[in-house]
Order: C-alpha cells, then structure tokens, then sequence
C-alpha cells in the first residue's frame, strides 16, 4: 500500500491525537449512562445481574443536562479558541486544550454526585473546542488542497477506529474489574473506564508537543484582522462572494438544525436501549464498536472519491439522504442486531459526510480566517445539540412511558424524539441541496 505523501510527521501527530483522544473518549460510553444512573440511585446493583426492568427514564434529564453542559461551554469556547488560533498559532491551544482533557479525565474518576460531574463535562466541553476545530483547520492547512479530503478522512477514519476499540476496551476493563473482584462495588466498576481515558489523555497530551510551532499560513495575519465581536462571523466573511457566504451561512444552520436533532435523539436513544433492547454495558459498547466500522470504509472512500472528482457537495448531499430517513424506524426494533444494523447506517452516512463537509468548508474559505469559519460551525453546531439535549431529556421523561393511537396502531411514546430528529434530518438535505455551492475558484492553501 502506497503511503500517502501529505504523510509527514506533523500530520501523522495529528492523526495520532486523533486517535488517542477518541480511543479513550469511546471507551467511557458503554459505562458512563451506567455511572449516571448509579449517581442517581436508579442503579444499585452490577447492571447485568438484574432481573427485572431498569427504569432508564429516571435520569433521562441528567442525560440531557449532561450532554448540554458539554455543549453550552464548547459552543462559545469553539468559536473564541478558532478565532484566537488565527492571531496566535494552532499548536498552543490544541497543547491546552488537551492538558484539560487529562485534568477533565481525572475529574471523571473522583466525581462524587452528578452536580460534580456535570461541572465536569463543562470543563471537557471547553477542552474539546480547544482541540478539533483547531486541529481540523491546521490538518488542511499542512496538505495541498486536493489532497484534504483524503487527508480527513484518514482523520476521522482514526476516530471511527478509536471508535470501535475504545468501547471494546472500556467494557473489557469494567468486565475485569469484577471478574477479579469477590464483591466488585458499584461505582468503582463504572469508573475504571475512566482511568483508561486519563491515561490515554496524557499520551495525547505530550504528542501534542511535537506539532509545529507555527501554522503554514502564520505570515498572512498581518494581510487581514479578524476582530472577536457579536458580528465577528460577519467580519471573517467580508471580501468573500455572495455564493461561498450563503453557502457557509446555509452550512452554519444546517449545523445548528442537525445538533438539536442530535441532542434530542442522543438522549433519548440512551434510554430506549438499556430499557427495552439491553440492560448489559456490553451490548451497548458492542452497538458502538459495530456501527463504528461502517463508518470507517464509507469516510476513507468519499475523500478519495472527493478528491478524484474535485467535488464534495453531491457525497455530502448522499450521506443525508442515506441517514435521515433511519430514525423513523429506530424506535421499533428491540433486537439488538438489528438495531446495530440501523445504527450502522446513520455511521456510515456520518462517515461519508462529517469529513467531507469540513474540506467543503476549507475549499469555501481563505486561511486567515479557517480557525474562525471552524470554531463557528462548531459553535453552531453545539449550540443545537445542547438545547436539544436538554429539551430531549425532559421530553424523553414524558413520553417514554405514555402510548399513543395513530391511525388505529398503538405506539410508544418514545418514537416521538425519533421522528423529530428524522425530519429535521430531510430539512436540512433540502436546504443543502438548495442554497450550497461548490467554490469556483482557488481559495488560498
């Protein structure tokens, strides 16, 4: 296999955080809506050797209020940290940011109730805006431009990768633990996943240390000053075409749309897996890691497709279609197998379209002001997912146990924050394919 020649080593550390960062995020998920509900008091025995139901939707606010606190502080932070990588360098706030997520990760382990532990993804929701919009726009600006899609999807293929391990390990460590133990105790069960994630932190951490001092672009700052203000978005587009603006703006609010669905489908998904498909961590880190490897052909395939035909909105455009259209039917399957199916469905549009529309964002936009156009997206982004989160969580509790007869069938209230997700899903396709363009011209490297 031909080693690809934007494969330098600053790229490859990139990559390598890439990797790590999300290899011990993945591996807390099977264990962390566990760790919640024990915090709660829903949870008072080894989740396996239960017999009865687990009453999930309990803490399906929790669940939301702890998704939300992660995206209410990355919301602003992403667009303050982007901003700031343009005047001062990429490498100084990917190094803080992940110093934060090791310090994150061992708040993590000593949490003591959920008031500490949301107080805590707070902080790893500031960590996370500090590192990926700013690796992403450094990732394009260490390549040639038509050599980025392959370049991010290697990137995210290394995340989707972390994905399926990382929930594999987080189980295997959780198993070990009480396997070896007589009496194995509740709660230091669920945290030894996150012992895991403060060790694999700290690897990332000091790889981060290798980037270069300087982004390619560093010397254009003195050509144009971005000032941080409420219109600063505004400002960072002044000199760009009416087309590329109203692509980025359509891009901005299809991000906002597509996190509150995700915030509300997140939450609520969480519940209807361990109360009516699994009660077992296992069999959620075995969805995980199954759906994860979809995900990984399908990105690897659209950048180099992307790339070969110089095009990226018609991929994208694909990946809606194939996804959106999935959570109409999540809220019926019970069988984990099949659910897993599904699951892989919407990874494997995810896979084809998270990447590729970053790379469409680089095309669209000069490099002195891709750290600001990142950090905005994300903002936007986590903005949605954080009111969804929440809005999902309350909603999930007063549906999740009611019916309701729609055209003589009965059906469980859960399907309702599925269905919003779904159609939200096919209007924010319909706007892409309406108000996106590719960009004409070459926009500087």
């Amino acid at each position: 296999m031909r080693i690809p020649k934007f494969l330098n080593r600053y790229v490859t550390v990139i990559f390598a955080i890439s990797f790590f960062v999300n290899l011990g995020f993945s591996c807390t998920s099977p264990a962390f809506p566990y760790l919640v509900l024990a915090l709660k008091g829903v949870l008072t025995e080894i989740p396996e050797q239960l017999t009865g139901t687990l009453e999930a939707y309990k803490a399906s606010f929790e669940f939301g209020a702890l998704m939300a606190a992660f995206m209410i502080s990355r919301a602003p932070t992403a667009a303050f940290t982007g901003y700031l990588s343009d005047l001062i360098g990429r490498k100084r706030i990917i190094v803080l940011g992940l110093i934060l997520y090791f310090l994150t990760a061992v708040g993590f382990i000593f949490s003591p109730n959920i008031p500490i532990l949301i107080l805590v993804r707070v902080l790893q929701g500031v960590a996370s805006a500090m590192v990926w919009p700013v690796a992403e726009a450094l990732l394009t600006e260490l390549v040639d431009k038509f050599e980025r899609g392959r370049a991010m999807t290697i990137y995210v293929s290394l995340m989707n990768f972390a994905g399926i391990f990382g929930p594999s390990i987080g189980v295997g460590v959780y198993k070990l633990y009480i396997a070896s133990t007589i009496n194995p105790e509740l709660l230091i069960a669920l945290r030894t996943p996150f012992i895991f994630l403060a060790f694999i932190s700290l690897i990332a951490m000091f790889s981060s240390l290798l980037l270069p001092k300087s982004r390619k672009s560093q010397s254009e700052k003195s050509n144009r000053k971005v000032v941080f203000s409420g219109s600063g978005i505004r400002k960072a587009l002044d000199g760009l075409s009416w087309k590329v603006r109203k692509s980025i703006y359509t891009i901005y609010v299809n991000g906002i749309i597509n996190g509150f669905g995700m915030g509300i489908v997140n939450t609520s998904a969480i519940v209807y897996i361990i109360q009516e498909v699994v009660k077992d961590p296992a069999g959620l880190g075995l969805l995980y890691s199954i759906s994860g490897v979809a995900a990984i052909a399908s990105s690897l395939l659209a950048g180099n497709l992307s790339d070969k035909l110089k095009k990226r909105k018609n991929l994208i455009l694909a990946s809606y279609i194939l996804s959106r259209p999935v959570f109409f039917i999540i809220p019926f399957i019970k069988d984990l197998w099949t659910l897993t199916f599904l699951y892989s469905l919407t990874t494997l549009s995810f896979g084809m379209g998270m990447p590729l529309m970053r790379v469409l964002q680089a095309d669209l936009t000069p490099s002195n002001i891709r750290g600001t156009i990142f950090g905005f997206q994300q903002t936007f982004f986590n903005s949605g997912v954080a009111a969804g989160a929440l809005i999902g969580g309350y909603l999930c509790a007063i549906v999740a146990t009611a019916e309701f007869n729609v055209l003589g069938i009965i059906i469980n209230g859960i399907v309702i924050p599925f269905w919003i997700t779904a159609s939200l899903g096919v209007l924010t396709a319909l706007l892409f394919w309406i108000f996106v363009s590719e960009p004409e011209t070459k926009v500087s490297a």
